[in-house]
């Protein structure tokens, strides 16, 4: 595939004719923050070349953090802005003190959701994967058929001594020229004996996506609100308001349909002609979380697959949705975002996935 730029595109000879390095086109670039509590954090910039631009931060879990298409920001960013995993606060909500949003933030690999103290052991909100720095890190760039592909790898560990052992192994897969990213994750029990296991994919969707003329697309066989709070919400739960004071804390369960096991959710804009979509296997993610935070300077949505709900490890345990993994088990993972930035592409979207 070619890359376009301004109404002219480029083959692999093109980019190597009028380009000294191609990498001011599209490319890897790998920078270390400075200051504050982001000292130390490592961070890996890939451009795409079709104005896509997203951060890999291998200081957090190899989480994605700020992204843009065209300077237009897709990903929340909060008010914490970047926190090396030095400051991570284990107790009870002490994650949202290291919470910056970005694109993604990876929950688990024992707990997520609710914080408690489960079988004697501190579950900290939303677990301590995304605080974890990542180790072998590797990229790699290679031109194959004509197109040029970036690769990038690598691990976590989540161990206790004389506990459990677990890996999450991170290979995060881009084609240059478009607008797609793929995670392809392989979680490890690298001990001997089964494990709970739990896991979340927390993506941030904020404005100008996230609007009040934003809505959520799915094929929802059920909704159900969390709480009290969100069954007494005002607006449906696919749409969205602008920024408002003191808005709560909302959050819905989806039940969603498959389709030979392929699973979609998008939230889509058509007035600024832009969103964003996921697809994944519901045989690996089968509970979706949508939620809702649409306040004052904190104003974003959260869609995010998983496998299991975010009512804490003891309540998905009693319900029976919480999972095992076997010892030297791998379990893998696989789910590909899409920047849509036209309304070709969001109708091409909806005729294909919404019906």
């Amino acid at each position: 595939m070619s890359i376009k730029l301004m109404d002219k595109r480029y083959s692999k000879r093109d980019l190597m004719t009028y380009f000294g390095d191609c990498s001011s086109v599209a490319g890897v670039r790998r920078y270390s923050l400075s200051e504050g509590r982001a000292k130390g954090c490592n961070i890996i910039e890939i451009t795409t070349g079709s104005g896509l631009t997203f951060e890999i931060n291998e200081t957090r879990g190899m989480d994605l953090g700020r992204c843009s298409y065209k300077s237009v920001p897709i990903a929340y960013q909060g008010y914490n802005r970047e926190v090396h995993s030095n400051y991570y606060e284990t107790f009870s909500d002490g994650w949202l003190r290291s919470f910056a949003g970005g694109l993604l933030v990876t929950c688990g690999l024992k707990s997520i959701g609710t914080p408690e103290e489960d079988k004697g052991e501190i579950l900290p909100l939303h677990g301590r994967i995304s605080n974890t720095p990542a180790e072998r890190v590797n990229i790699e760039e290679y031109w194959e058929d004509e197109k040029l592909y970036f690769k990038i790898f690598g691990k976590m560990r989540e161990s206790k001594a004389l506990n459990y052992n677990l890996e999450l192994k991170r290979t995060i897969f881009v084609q240059a020229g478009t607008n797609r990213i793929i995670i392809d994750d392989v979680v490890e029990n690298a001990g001997f004996n089964e494990e709970e296991f739990m896991l979340l994919y927390h993506f941030n969707i904020g404005h100008p996506i996230l609007d009040n003329t934003a809505k959520l697309l799915t094929h929802s066989k059920e909704v159900l609100p969390r709480d009290k709070d969100a069954k007494e919400q005002n607006e449906h739960y696919n749409s969205y308001l602008g920024p408002t004071q003191d808005y709560k804390d909302i959050v819905y369960y989806h039940n969603l349909e498959d389709y030979n096991d392929v699973c979609t959710a998008a939230i889509i804009n058509e007035e600024i002609e832009m969103g964003i979509t996921l697809k994944f296997n519901k045989s690996e993610l089968d509970c979706f979380t949508q939620w809702k935070f649409t306040g004052l300077g904190n104003y974003v949505a959260g869609i995010e697959p998983g496998n299991a709900r975010v009512n804490g490890r003891s309540a998905e345990r009693e319900e029976g949705r919480l999972k095992i993994i076997k010892g030297n088990e791998e379990k893998h993972f696989r789910i590909e975002i899409e920047i849509l930035t036209s309304k070709e592409e969001i109708d091409l979207y909806k005729k294909k996935y919404i019906f």
